[in-house]
């Protein structure tokens, strides 16, 4: 009898953006070589100012971001979630003597000479060992927002001022124009093989422990505090359920109604972790209160398996009815309580009731025929009042939501193509980086209009 072959599942792969010039891709290629389980998503670039697109897109696609240097990495930090995984290619000391040593290769006098990336005391440290006069190696260290012109300048009065016998530069761009504009040799310095390969270990390190954290189970319920009979009537208990399925925070949660007047939320750490704004707010209990007129105690649980995780999401909501409901608390893998967790600071309410027929009506026709969940709509229609005609971008709209990024984009979309968000300019807090659209949103009006028109 031939044994039954066991299932075998392919592992898992660390998805990793690597942000590089063009010219130095060689580099990156071989340190990445002898790194099992990852697969890259390259970002190249030939001028360090385009990088900021092609970045943000391949944001949602990776784990992790790797980049060349310090200066790729400053272009698109504002672009960077505040739990991606991200790592620079370092220039240190071997990389500065590999480039002393192609310039004494080529016949050329050490000193005087200008650098730029190093730090002064990497360059300092090495003239010493070298035996070479400390002020004659001219240095720029990074700095971020450094402009290209700005080092192309610092390496042409070097030469003029001291007479240098030749440039290393830790810059494409800069190494391109150098190229161009001096007249003695400029050598390209480049992060070795070794120390790449070194950072991208540690950034994909941290990538799989945040996803080995992200997958472990958890679970909410939510429980009603008054045995107000919601679970017996039928219209009622289709509405409390409606609540969490049209939430579009919960649209990759298992959503189970419960025999004892509650709801169990079952997903993974991550997403409850995303919902919640790491453990700060407690989403849906203002709309049980606001739409149904109901009270609610919830409770989340973290466990090493499902049973762990809906047994301490029980154990925290007994916590949270003890101390009176309208708050929640967390038990995590260890047995620790956390809480009481708050609901947000003045959240965006459901402000239509599900009996007020007057109201209701048009607010359901709307979402039906834009296709968003009636929650999700109304609360649009409360932000788009705190704005008072003001723009807000999709981003913005997103987070007052509490969606994911995709999503938000996903609902701005929907709202464009069905005229109920309007452009109406452009946004660009900071000084670096990509303007951001802004919309006006125009739903209570068209909300009025749908129940005229029913």
């Amino acid at each position: 009898m031939q044994p039954i072959p066991l299932e075998t599942r392919a592992p898992v792969r660390t998805r990793l953006g690597l942000v590089v010039p063009t010219s130095s891709e060689s580099v990156f290629e071989s340190a990445l070589v002898s790194l099992q389980g990852v697969e890259a998503r390259w970002v190249r670039y030939e001028d360090e100012g385009e990088i900021g697109l092609a970045v943000r897109e391949a944001l949602q696609d990776v784990d992790a971001v790797f980049f060349a240097g310090p200066m790729p990495l400053d272009r698109c930090r504002s672009l960077l979630p505040d739990e991606m995984p991200v790592a620079a290619a370092r220039q240190g000391p071997i990389d500065l003597a590999l480039a002393l040593l192609r310039a004494r290769e080529r016949g050329l006098a050490l000193a005087p000479a200008s650098v730029d990336t190093f730090d002064e005391h990497v360059v300092e440290e090495l003239a010493r060992e070298l035996g070479l006069p400390v002020k004659a190696m001219r240095v720029l260290p990074y700095a971020p927002g450094q402009d290209v012109e700005d080092i192309v300048r610092f390496h042409l009065e070097m030469r003029r001022r001291h007479q240098t016998h030749y440039a290393v530069t830790g810059r494409s761009g800069v190494y391109a124009r150098l190229l161009e504009s001096m007249d003695v040799p400029v050598l390209r310095s480049v992060p070795t093989v070794a120390s790449i390969r070194s950072a991208m270990n540690e950034v994909v390190l941290r990538a799989v422990s945040a996803r080995h954290s992200n997958l472990r189970f958890a679970a909410a319920v939510y429980r009603l505090l008054e045995d107000s009979g919601l679970y017996e009537a039928g219209v009622e208990r289709v509405n409390t359920l409606r609540m969490f399925f049209d939430a579009p925070e919960f649209g990759e949660a298992w959503i189970e109604p419960r025999g004892d007047q509650s709801v169990l939320v079952f997903a993974h750490k991550g997403l409850l972790e995303q919902i919640t704004a790491s453990w700060t707010a407690v989403p849906l209990l203002e709309d049980a209160r606001s739409r149904l007129g109901v009270r609610m105690a919830v409770g989340f649980g973290v466990g090493e398996s499902v049973r762990d995780s809906v047994r301490h999401a029980e154990m925290a909501v007994r916590r949270a009815m003890a101390e009176g409901g309208d708050a929640g608390y967390l038990m995590t893998e260890d047995g620790l309580v956390i809480g009481p967790i708050g609901v947000a600071t003045d959240p965006l309410r459901y402000t239509y009731k599900a009996d007020d027929r007057t109201d209701d009506r048009g607010l359901r026709e709307l979402a039906g025929r834009v296709g968003l969940g009636v929650a999700t709509l109304s609360r649009l229609a409360d932000l788009e009042r705190r704005l008072d005609g003001a723009g807000a971008s999709a981003e913005e709209i997103g987070q007052a939501l509490r969606v994911s990024v995709p999503s938000g984009r996903r609902i701005i979309r929907v709202l464009r193509e069905n005229g109920l968000a309007l452009p109406v300019g452009l946004s660009q807090p900071a000084k670096r980086g990509r303007p951001k659209s802004l919309y006006r949103l125009d739903i209570n009006s068209q909300m009025k209009g749908a129940h005229r028109s029913a």
